[in-house]
């Protein structure tokens, strides 16, 4: 399987009739972070970049008034599923949908007010040359926002991923997944953001909670599926211990549910940065003798 059909298949399990609602509502408080980082006021153009099946350029087109939001994305499965969710929320005309690569944004110098990421920037091959596709993409004075994960070492991961690890003897987390976690360190994503040519760039790790409403098993359920990174892995749970593994996820999720609901405080990591702002023309010019501005 091409890592083009992982992002395929998840787009399709998150926006499948099953799971679209409950997959939004999850990913909610993280969406809301993200956005309030952006700071994008209601006419702004914005640009989500790995926006997959719609989340979280939906939220954002919510949010609009005369300003549009551009949905960047490989996958062209998940921006088809996009574009439908769009157009039956009444949001098809504030959102374009661009099939491309982020490593070679396709759209001109200076057209946007922000860009979003939520959960894409880990996986590129050359974050730096995405960072200056985005800096480039930026009008002077725009801003970026980054969420990425925190350290493996949390609760929601330990109770899944940590469990199938623990049980399949030999299994590893796959590459691909493990880049999950590029930016966990704290200020490797401001450090990165600043390397790009970014200013005024904060980093914030937070945790936010997740809610899922339904039951742990579904939940585990929902994983096995949007998960595509770590389908080598679930792979390797050998048939004779996959109710042990099914049991254990199921117990360790439920010491979180509490009613109707699942919650789950999940740690992420928030950078923010500017491009700078151009100089004027019409600036005063230094009289003779007086210093330049450094």
């Amino acid at each position: 399987m091409t890592e083009r059909d992982s992002w395929d298949l998840a787009a399709q399990a998150r926006a499948s009739d099953r799971w679209a609602k409950a997959s939004a509502d999850w990913n909610r408080a993280m969406t809301d972070a993200l956005l309030a980082a952006a700071a994008f006021g209601a006419d702004s153009v914005v640009l989500d970049v790995a926006a997959g099946s719609g989340d979280p350029a939906l939220s954002i087109a919510e949010r609009l008034m005369a300003g549009r939001v551009i949905a960047l994305d490989s996958s062209r499965t998940g921006l088809l599923l996009a574009n439908t969710r769009a157009r039956q929320v009444g949001l098809g005309s504030k959102i374009a949908c661009i099939q491309g690569d982020a490593h070679a944004i396709p759209l001109a110098r200076n057209c946007v007010d922000r860009i979003t990421c939520r959960c894409g920037i880990m996986f590129f091959s050359d974050t730096g040359l995405v960072m200056s596709e985005m800096l480039r993409a930026l009008k002077p004075g725009g801003r970026v926002a980054l969420l990425a994960w925190g350290s493996f070492e949390q609760p929601f991961f330990e109770a899944t991923i940590g469990i199938v690890l623990r049980i399949v003897r030999g299994a590893e987390m796959p590459a691909e997944a493990r880049a999950m976690f590029r930016f966990a360190s704290p200020g490797s994503l401001k450090r990165a953001l600043r390397a790009a040519g970014f200013y005024d760039v904060h980093e914030e790790s937070l945790t936010v909670p997740r809610i899922w409403a339904g039951s742990p098993e579904e939940l585990w359920t929902y994983q096995k599926e949007v998960s595509t990174l770590c389908h080598p892995l679930f792979a390797r749970i050998p048939p004779a211990l996959r109710v042990q593994v099914d049991a254990e996820v199921s117990s360790a999720l439920a010491r979180f549910h509490s009613g109707s609901v699942l919650t789950m405080p999940v740690n992420v990591i928030i950078a923010a940065g500017q491009r700078r702002p151009e100089k004027s023309c019409l600036q005063r010019p230094h009289s003779a003798g007086a210093k330049p501005d450094v």
